[in-house]
């Protein structure tokens, strides 16, 4: 998991891999919302890779025998130059909530500092018990062929599993069934670290140039994007998908703080213009080591009966939206 940077000669590198990593942790969290932050790559996009090398491309096709790819991006030390280290493996055996095993290993070894003529290949078992509604994971991963490589994956987990700390106890509303709509989620919360200023992530939320760049799903576009960022001020954004359709939406800021706090109403509109749902959105941003933290929490206030099929994309909707953004403000940081 960790991007550090480890100088470990090949023939090092080729030596009996007899090093292994434990770690324990205990979250605050049902066992069920553990497991999902594990399985659901839309999930596990928000906490995977530690805090300076966040995920940016997370798949998984979790069944025996099939295949998972995480990328993570992010600035090596001492560096400002981005750049993404593909990881991926293959599932061995799962119990749901109980047990999931699955081999590990870099696409390009070189790029985290390994010897690229060796493609070794760990093995990662991760068991999670409940006790009175708090869960203990206990991760396992070997074999290292060397201590270096096997602390620096030490550090890069550790620095993830914080990140999964800070997920599982927002999400802990999202699993109470009375903020459910037809099965459909009405609270989700996102986290995720920008290589960039605050000032400027602050911008790309709230400049219409920036954010009609990286607003939507993937392969959106935005013909219309007028937003006047001041309390009070209107939101007027008309969504292009990649067939044609148009999904307008409007709302209006309620809070603005710069560069700390943004919140706003919106709402998507049907065909004869009228809003389907109302949407509260609170962004937060905060400076990190290795750029701005943003927190972003988005709950659904009222709906009508037609809401179901269109808030059913919302989670996969923010993932890719954020996405974009983490290309775009890496491109211009």
């Amino acid at each position: 998991m960790s991007p550090a940077t480890m100088e470990v000669k090949p023939t090092e590198a080729k030596q009996k891999a007899t090093h292994e990593l434990f770690i324990t942790r205990i979250f605050d969290a049902p066992r069920e919302l553990v497991w999902r932050a594990w399985s659901d790559p839309s999930m596990a996009s928000q906490w995977s890779g530690p805090r300076a090398f966040p995920a940016v491309h997370v798949e998984f096709d979790a069944r025996v025998g099939g295949k998972w790819r995480i990328c993570l991006r992010g600035c090596p030390p001492g560096t400002d130059t981005p750049v993404e280290l593909w990881q991926g493996g293959v599932y061995r055996e799962i119990v749901p909530q109980e047990l999931l095993v699955y081999t590990f290993a870099w696409e390009k070894r070189s790029e985290v500092g390994l010897a690229d003529d060796d493609p070794h290949e760990t093995i990662i078992t991760i068991r999670l018990e409940e006790h009175q509604g708090k869960t203990t994971m206990h991760f396992h991963q070997a074999f290292f062929a060397a201590a270096e490589e096997r602390d620096g994956h030490r550090g890069g987990w550790n620095s993830a599993f914080d990140r999964l700390q800070d997920q599982v106890g927002r999400m802990q509303g999202i699993f109470v069934e009375s903020r459910k709509l037809d099965g459909v989620p009405l609270e989700v919360n996102f986290t995720r670290i920008f290589a960039a200023p605050r000032e400027l992530a602050w911008k790309a939320w709230t400049d219409p140039v920036i954010l009609k760049e990286w607003w939507g799903p993937t392969n959106f576009t935005n013909p219309v994007c007028e937003i006047d960022p001041r309390v009070g001020g209107k939101i007027n954004i008309v969504m292009r998908g990649p067939n044609g359709q148009e999904y307008p939406m409007t709302g209006v800021f309620t809070q603005v703080k710069p560069p700390e706090r943004l919140a706003f109403d919106s709402g998507a509109l049907d065909e004869n213009g009228q809003q389907m749902f109302e949407i509260s959105n609170t962004v937060n941003f905060e400076t990190v080591e290795g750029g701005t933290e943003v927190m972003l929490h988005v709950s659904v206030n009222h709906y009508t009966p037609v809401a179901p099929k269109f808030l059913a994309g919302m989670d996969q909707g923010w993932n890719q939206s954020l996405v974009r953004l983490h290309v775009l403000l890496s491109r211009i940081a």
